[in-house]
């Protein structure tokens, strides 16, 4: 029999072939029913095993540690904002799509302290994940873009985003895996999953790509005049100058339909209501992502004139019900993470969360490698600013690896 570290072992080989099998049971086939769906048959089931695992556990007063214990007390947490909510809109279907994101979260973080306390993270067991996963990551990504074979980013003509449902996971991932590739060691052995990770920034067509710059520049700072660099430089400058006499008009076309579409919109948007704060030069920032901090706004005004609201939140169907009320039936939610988590489980969930995420980080990363501490940092920042990360099962299983991985070190 098999025993739940082998199966979380295989599962971190395979979640992204899982997201991807399941995206195309959804598109190809037309199977929408959470029924059809592989992730909830692969992830249901191990979300049990967990329950029982840590069930045992309290019954025979084993030990908890810390973390374990607290992601038991925020699932009672979950359990009771949902009841609450329930109690003021009696509704059945809210009830049903609360508990389905509340089990979902719980897998993530069940996987975290499971992880991070009771199984040995090695050097090893993370180049066979991250090798397997983009892997997958590449050739669902490479099929949709050559072969018309799945989701295009963002609505956009002409990019892709494989057979994942989500586009933000699906960038965030793609930076992360080219920071690990970046900083692993010799860069001659990884060039060419640095480019293609390159290549994946371009057909998904992403902001996410300026994220590119942070990596870049702790590879360049790492032994910056050794004769390998200073080669690389010398080639890297002359490449560019070619490309950019030969190819500067088509890069402009490129970036303007690509990355400027949804950045022309949202400056659009901004001036059309006359920006959001009274200070020009934080208006020029905030018009860049506006539909983002417009809803942040709108929330947290919510938030903080309704003490309800303020200390438990109104559940995550009470945010999707928010926005419907508004008459916005697409985004429903401002799509950044931090904010969003507040908007749904109020002060007392946020305090539970970040008490969870951060405990030990500071510590972990003065231990850690420069490789493993920016990609912890890029997951955070995007998530703050970019949202769909720390609860998405896609780049979530990756994000809490790396978590578990960096304080077990």
């Amino acid at each position: 029999m098999f025993s739940l570290r082998v199966i979380i072992k295989y599962y971190m080989f395979s979640f992204l072939f899982i997201d991807a099998l399941s995206g195309f049971i959804r598109v190809y086939l037309g199977l929408t029913n959470p029924i059809f769906n592989i992730g909830y048959w692969v992830r249901g089931p191990i979300v049990v095993l967990f329950f029982f695992y840590y069930g045992f556990k309290l019954l025979n007063k084993s030990k908890l540690y810390f973390d374990e214990a607290l992601c038991l007390i925020i699932f009672l947490f979950f359990i009771f904002n949902a009841s609450f909510n329930y109690g003021i809109h009696l509704s059945i279907n809210m009830l049903i799509s609360d508990i389905t994101y509340i089990l979902r979260f719980q897998f993530l973080f069940f996987l975290f302290v499971f992880l991070k306390n009771r199984m040995t993270l090695t050097s090893t067991l993370t180049h066979r994940i991250i090798q397997l996963n983009f892997t997958t990551f590449v050739v669902s990504l490479m099929a949709g873009f050559f072969f018309g074979f799945g989701l295009e980013s963002y609505r956009f003509e002409g990019t892709s985003k494989g057979m994942f449902q989500g586009g933000n996971p699906v960038s965030i991932l793609n930076l992360v895996f080219f920071t690990y590739f970046l900083l692993d060691g010799n860069l001659r052995q990884k060039l060419i999953p640095v480019l293609f990770t390159i290549f994946n920034a371009f057909i998904i067509a992403s902001k996410s790509v300026f994220g590119f710059i942070f990596p870049i520049f702790f590879a360049l700072k790492r032994r910056a005049l050794s004769i390998n660099k200073i080669i690389i430089y010398n080639f890297t400058a002359i490449l560019g100058v070619f490309l950019l006499t030969f190819m500067l008009e088509n890069a402009k076309n490129m970036y303007e339909n690509r990355f400027g579409l949804n950045i022309n919109k949202s400056i659009a948007a901004a001036e059309k209501v006359g920006g959001l704060y009274k200070n020009n030069m934080m208006n020029k920032i905030a018009s860049i992502n506006f539909r983002r901090y417009a809803s942040l706004n709108t929330q947290m005004k919510e938030s903080f004139s309704d003490s309800k609201v303020f200390l438990i939140g109104k559940s995550f169907s009470g945010q999707n019900l928010f926005w419907q009320q508004r008459g916005e039936f697409w985004f429903t939610n401002c799509s950044m993470d931090f904010f969003d988590f507040f908007f749904k489980y109020g002060f007392v969930g946020s305090i539970l969360l970040v008490l969870f995420l951060c405990r030990g980080i500071i510590p972990s990363m003065l231990k850690a490698s420069s490789r493993d501490n920016i990609a912890i940092l890029l997951f955070f920042g995007y998530s703050f600013f970019g949202g769909h990360v720390i609860d998405s099962v896609t780049s979530g299983s990756l994000f809490y690896y790396l978590l578990a991985k960096m304080k077990t070190e």
